[in-house]
């Protein structure tokens, strides 16, 4: 009997091994395959208006008027208004190639042009058109001109990037103004095309 219950228990071990080893397969086989889970999050990015704009050299020697004799004089050209090819004005701004967005072109003036004394050109006087369509003759216009103020106001819109506003300026001296070398400063803006110039 002794040969017989431990063929038994042989036989039961035997069994549970193979039934162990077969389960254990089972379990390595299905965590292979499966028990996979899955989520998820959200990706953002947020990219701010860049601008770059430069002046051309002419812009950047200063407008000038030159040396008046007669007054009253009216609609002075400045001195690059058109000494371009084909009468352009070398008078732009540039937008850069690497700016990711249009630009609008805001304009203003400290003062009125004076000469250190009493003497004051007001800025009714001082005129300019900007526009930033090819530039020729007529363009920009000298009947579309529109006076310079001390706050800034839009001038030209939607300039893209690698395109140029050109501009002209003009100056209206009165009878009787007294001599002198008269002067001021002109500010010009550059802001994403809709915003506002800003003070």
């Amino acid at each position: 009997m002794d040969g017989g219950r431990g063929r038994l228990v042989n036989i039961i071990l035997g069994i549970i091994l193979v039934v162990s080893l077969g389960l254990l397969f089972l379990e390595n086989a299905t965590a292979i395959t499966g028990h996979a889970s899955e989520g998820y999050t959200t990706s953002n990015v947020t990219i701010s208006k860049y601008l770059s704009i430069d002046f051309s050299t002419g812009l950047q020697e200063g407008i000038y008027f030159g040396v008046v004799d007669v007054l009253p004089s009216t609609d002075i050209n400045a001195t690059h208004n058109y000494d371009g090819a084909s009468n352009e004005t070398t008078y732009f701004i540039n937008v850069s190639t690497d700016s990711n967005t249009a630009v609008d072109f805001c304009i203003l003036a400290n003062s009125g042009m004076t000469n250190g004394a009493a003497g004051v050109i007001g800025l009714d006087n001082e005129t300019y058109h900007a526009s930033n369509e090819t530039s020729n003759w007529t363009n920009p216009d000298v009947n579309s001109q529109v006076s310079i103020t001390t706050s800034f106001v839009k001038a030209v819109n939607y300039t893209v990037p690698g395109q140029v506003s050109n501009w002209r300026f003009w100056l209206d001296i009165p009878v009787a103004q007294e001599t002198g070398n008269y002067n001021n400063t002109i500010s010009f803006r550059g802001v994403g095309t809709g915003l506002v110039c800003g003070s």
